[in-house]
């Protein structure tokens, strides 16, 4: 499913920044264990493999086609957090297994790259991604701006991205583990991060964090693949 980074080790969520909200907070030591990740966001052509193998022509609304007209090697969008897990059961079935969103942990981690910088891969963010200031107001094409340290594209900006982990309004409680905080869920929120080509650069920031309804479809909502190895 698109080429992939392998990787493992130790990040330290939520850097503090003068935009820092409290649900970025409290600054926390997290340990990864080993797992893969998407270099680019899943595309619509992917997707439309989905749609077409797993007979789910149902997913193709009016929205669906209206917010996914910039061609087969721009991010899918208008796909909820459940339609991103039915998507990754069908890729589970037909490749091998092991595909999964990441945990929000794994998900910065990937992002920070072991740096400390404001966006996903450095503090320019024109260089790195897609957002209301430099994307003519629609998702662009995958891979086009400057990967970050772990050759990972888009990961700032261009589609806001869902994690497994159900929302939480702080880090309070978070494991250290890196796994998917899926216990006491508020709200019945999943989150999503990284921010979209609709935002403004303080949503594309790498310690930024949103969350939506897990049955909610967004016209800037996307996601990308995990793999445990």
């Amino acid at each position: 499913q698109g080429k992939k980074s392998t990787f493992f080790g130790e990040s330290r969520c939520a850097n503090p920044d003068p935009d820092a909200g409290s649900s970025e907070t409290p600054q926390h030591r997290v340990r990864i264990k080993a797992f893969q990740m998407g270099k680019t966001e899943v595309t619509l052509g992917q997707f439309k493999r989905y749609i077409k193998a797993a007979d789910r022509s149902d997913l193709v609304d009016r929205y669906f086609m209206k917010y996914n007209a910039y061609g087969d090697n721009a991010p899918v969008v208008q796909v909820s957090w459940d339609d991103a897990q039915a998507f990754i059961d069908w890729l589970n079935n037909t490749e091998g297994g092991g595909y999964r969103l990441p945990s929000e942990a794994e998900w910065e981690y990937a992002c920070r790259a072991g740096g400390q910088h404001k966006y996903c891969g450095g503090n320019n963010l024109d260089a790195q991604g897609w957002y209301d200031g430099n994307s003519g107001k629609q998702q662009q094409p995958v891979a086009r701006k400057k990967q970050n340290g772990f050759g990972l594209h888009d990961m700032s900006g261009n589609v806001w991205e869902w994690v497994q982990d159900c929302w939480h309004d702080s880090y309070r409680g978070a494991s250290e583990d890196g796994l998917a905080w899926t216990s006491s869920c508020q709200g019945g929120g999943r989150g999503l991060r990284g921010g979209s080509w609709d935002c403004s650069a303080r949503n594309s920031r790498a310690a930024n964090r949103y969350n939506f309804s897990p049955g909610f479809r967004y016209y800037d909502g996307g996601f990308r693949l995990a793999r445990t190895r």
